[in-house]
């Protein structure tokens, strides 16, 4: 399904979305072909330097973390997209502190990981979703979201700002200059679940 706009009623059609906690059995299959798809469209994700574009070793390549919660996005009975939580790498831990960041947040900082969109659904609200989704764990579990991504990648980057992210500056990693984003919900009732108002686009 694509986005459009209905001939009988002119109203906008998006895609039917569903968010799903992971499932290796379920859904590994398919985010693997999602990411497979979008390394094919765009060469830029994950980074090459990282892991090569088989099946196998993208297998590997999600797999690789101990996820706090991991979810994926489901549209027309299809994976379309992955987004998981972790405890923050160290170059995460190091380059907040070196910002003079420290989390309010109860249990600290986690990192948003592994977050990727088949590009056939992207712009849809599909990763917006899957961001949510997220968010709400984290939140709940009294965690406060952060995330680093290249300079290069301008449009997650003007994505994570759309969404009530903050850049709160950059270091420089093995893929080059890296910019820092904190979930920027301000004085958040943590271990509640809060309104999460921004992720709306």
């Amino acid at each position: 399904m694509f986005l459009g706009m209905s001939e009988s009623t002119n109203v906008l059609v998006r895609p039917a979305v569903e968010i799903a906690p992971f499932q290796d059995g379920q859904h590994l299959h398919g985010a693997v072909e999602a990411l497979l798809k979008l390394r094919r469209a765009e060469g830029l994700y994950p980074p090459q330097r990282d892991v090569e574009a088989t099946p196998t070793a993208f297998t590997g390549w999600l797999l690789s973390e101990d996820a706090l919660g991991r979810w994926v996005a489901i549209v027309d009975g299809q994976v379309a997209g992955h987004i998981s939580i972790t405890a923050p790498h160290p170059y995460l831990t190091e380059a907040l502190a070196g910002m003079g960041q420290v989390s309010p947040a109860p249990h600290g900082i986690c990192e948003v990981s592994k977050f990727f969109v088949d590009p056939t659904v992207q712009g849809k609200g599909t990763g917006a979703q899957l961001f949510e989704a997220a968010f709400r764990f984290a939140r709940r579990e009294g965690m406060q979201p952060a995330l680093a991504v290249v300079s290069t990648s301008l449009a997650a980057r003007r994505f994570y700002d759309r969404h009530g992210m903050i850049e709160t500056g950059s270091f420089q990693g093995i893929h080059g200059e890296n910019f820092v984003f904190v979930d920027g919900v301000s004085d958040p009732s943590w271990g509640l679940e809060p309104a999460v108002g921004v992720l709306t686009a």
